[in-house]
C-alpha cells in the first residue's frame, strides 16, 4: 500500500481468531457484541424489541455471568477489552439481516434484477411484489440490524479515550475503523429509508452518535444533515488510519472507497473522482482478467475486495441458504431468486462473461422463467463472503464521476476485464446514450450485491423500470413510528 507502512500491529480478526495472542475463537466473539448492546437502551422500542430476535443469544462472554451487568467502565478497563468490542463490532456487521445476506439481497429483489420463492411467505413476496408496507419483518429486522451496529461502533468511540495502556497507534486505528462502521451504517440507513436522491428532502435519518442511552426518541435528521455526519465520520476515519489488516478489515482505501460512493450518491463528482482514484492507485487492489475474475466469488479476500466480511465453516453466513440452497433446489426453498429480466438483459451481452454469475438453465422447473446467482455457491461450507466494496465499483465510480470525455477509459478497463470490447465515443454519442451505459455495466457487474434500487433512486429512474407509483424508498418500521410517538416520522410515499 502507498498511502500508509506496514507494521506490527496487534490484529485480531473476527474469523481466525486473534493473531498475537491467546484470546477465545469467534464463536464467543460473535455473542461478545449483545455484551455491548444489552445494556444500552435502543433509539426506541423497536430496537428493544427486535434485538433479541434478530442476533443470537449468549450464554457466557468471557467468564462474564450476565451480559446485561457488563458495564462499560468493565469493557473497557483494558486494550484486551477494547479488542474484544472491535471483534463485536466487526461480528455486528456479519448479522443476517444486515450484509450477513438480507441487506443487499432484499435491495436488488425489490427491482428489477430479482424476485423471490419461498415458502408462501408474505413479507417475502411483498419485497419481490414492491407492495411493502411498514410492518415488513424483513424491514423491520434490518432496521433495527443496521442501528446495533452503529450502537457497537458508538461504544468503541465513546469509550476508547478511557483505556489504559492503549498504544496511541493501535487507538487511531480502532476509532477509524469505529467511525467506518458507523458511517457505513447510517448511510446504508439513508440508502434504504431516506430519500438520499433530494438534498432538499426532510426525510434522512435519525443520527445516532452517542454511546449513552436516549432519553427521548431522536427525530428524522434532513438528507443533508444525514450526509453531513457520514462525510464528518469518513473524513474523520482517513485521517487517523495507520495500518493495513488485509481487506477483510476497514482500512484507508476501504474509506476513501466509500466516500467516494457517498460522494457520488450526494452529487460532489469531483471529491468522488478524487477518493476513487485514490483507491485505483492502491497496489493492494487490482482487477482480474476475462479468464478468472469469477475468482471473486469463489476465493475470499481476493485483490478485487476492498472491504470484504469474511465468514467460515464455523461462522457461516445466510448467502447461500437464500440465493443457492443445493443444486435441484426448488423455487419454495430459494428466498431470493434472480429475475427473468436480468436474463433478458444479459442476453443483449452474448460476450459479458458476467452472465456466467447467473444461471437461468440448470434450475428446478419451479424456478423458471427465474434463475438464480451464483456468486455464492458453496452449498457445503456456507460460507460465502458479503462483497461490501469492491474494486470494480469504483472504476464504475470514477467512470461516472469523470463524465464521457474521460470515464470512457475506467469503463472499458472494466468491460475488457469481463470479456466485453471496448467502446468508441461513436458507441455513446450523447449524454442520454452515456448515463443508460453507466446504468447497465452497474447493473451487469454489481447485481445482488444490494445497488440497483440506490442506482434508479438517484437517477430518477424508478417509475421508468419498476412502473409508476413504486416507492424508490422503504417505509420506516412501524414499531418506530409507534414507539416514538409519531416524533421518528414516516416516508411520504407510505
Amino acid at each position: 500500500m502507498n498511502q500508509i507502512k506496514k507494521y506490527n500491529f496487534p490484529v485480531c480478526s473476527p474469523n481466525k481468531g486473534f493473531r498475537a495472542y491467546h484470546i477465545p475463537p469467534v464463536r464467543t466473539f460473535r455473542s461478545f457484541s449483545i455484551l455491548l448492546t444489552q445494556s444500552i437502551r435502543p433509539i426506541s422500542l423497536i430496537l428493544l424489541l427486535l434485538m433479541t430476535a434478530v442476533l443470537p443469544s449468549c450464554k457466557k462472554v468471557l467468564d462474564v455471568v450476565s451480559p446485561n451487568q457488563v458495564a462499560d467502565a468493565d469493557v473497557f478497563s483494558s486494550v484486551a477489552g477494547l479488542r474484544n468490542a472491535r471483534i463485536g463490532m466487526y461480528s455486528t456487521l456479519q448479522n443476517k439481516n444486515y450484509y450477513g445476506a438480507y441487506f443487499p439481497l432484499l435491495v436488488d429483489a425489490y427491482t428489477d434484477n430479482g424476485t423471490t420463492g419461498g415458502y408462501d411467505v408474505i413479507d417475502l413476496n411483498d419485497i419481490a411484489s414492491r407492495t411493502v408496507n411498514p410492518s415488513n419483518l424483513y424491514v423491520t429486522n434490518t432496521y433495527a440490524a443496521i442501528y446495533n451496529s452503529i450502537y457497537t461502533a458508538n461504544k468503541i468511540i465513546g469509550n476508547i479515550d478511557k483505556v489504559p495502556g492503549l498504544d496511541a497507534d493501535e487507538k487511531s486505528n480502532t476509532l477509524s475503523e469505529a467511525l467506518f462502521v458507523r458511517a457505513l451504517g447510517h448511510f446504508d440507513l439513508l440508502r434504504l429509508f431516506g430519500e438520499h436522491w433530494d438534498l432538499s428532502s426532510k426525510y434522512g435519518i435519525p443520527l445516532v452518535t452517542s454511546p449513552d442511552s436516549p432519553k427521548v426518541a431522536i427525530p428524522r435528521s434532513t438528507v443533508t444533515a444525514s450526509y453531513q455526519q457520514i462525510f464528518t465520520d469518513l473524513t474523520a476515519a482517513v485521517s487517523g488510519f495507520n495500518v493495513y489488516n488485509g481487506n477483510q478489515y476497514a482500512s484507508l482505501s476501504a474509506a476513501k472507497a466509500l466516500l467516494a460512493r457517498v460522494y457520488l450518491y450526494y452529487g460532489d463528482n469531483t471529491n468522488a473522482a478524487v477518493m476513487a482514484t485514490d483507491v485505483i492507485n492502491d497496489s493492494n487492489f487490482g482487477l482480474f482478467g476475462p479468464g478468472d475474475f469469477t475468482k471473486i466469488y469463489s476465493e475470499k479476500e481476493t485483490s478485487e475486495s476492498i472491504f470484504e466480511l469474511v465468514f467460515d465453516q464455523q461462522n457461516q453466513s445466510a448467502y447461500n441458504t437464500a440465493t443457492y440452497a443445493r443444486p435441484d433446489a426448488l423455487r419454495s426453498e430459494v428466498f431470493f431468486l434472480a429475475a427473468a429480466d436480468l436474463n433478458t438483459f444479459f442476453q443483449g451481452r452474448p460476450d459479458d462473461g458476467r452472465s456466467a454469475l447467473v444461471d437461468f438453465v440448470n434450475v428446478d422447473v419451479s424456478i423458471q422463467p427465474d434463475g438464480r446467482t451464483q456468486k455464492y455457491r458453496g452449498e457445503t461450507t456456507k460460507d460465502n463472503s458479503a462483497y461490501i466494496i469492491r474494486l470494480a465499483e469504483i472504476y464504475l465510480i470514477r467512470a461516472e464521476a469523470s463524465g464521457k470525455a474521460t470515464g470512457l477509459t475506467d469503463l472499458n478497463t472494466l468491460r475488457t476485464s469481463r470479456g466485453m470490447s471496448a467502446l468508441s465515443p461513436s458507441d455513446v454519442p450523447d449524454e442520454n446514450t452515456w448515463q443508460q451505459t453507466l446504468s447497465d455495466e452497474r447493473r451487469a457487474e454489481l447485481n445482488f450485491e444490494g445497488h440497483r434500487l440506490f442506482d434508479l433512486a438517484r437517477k430518477g429512474m424508478v417509475d421508468g423500470v419498476l412502473g409508476a407509483g413504486v416507492p424508490p424508498v422503504m417505509p420506516i418500521p412501524q414499531r418506530e413510528v409507534a414507539a416514538t410517538n409519531g416524533i421518528v416520522q414516516q416516508n411520504p410515499e407510505y
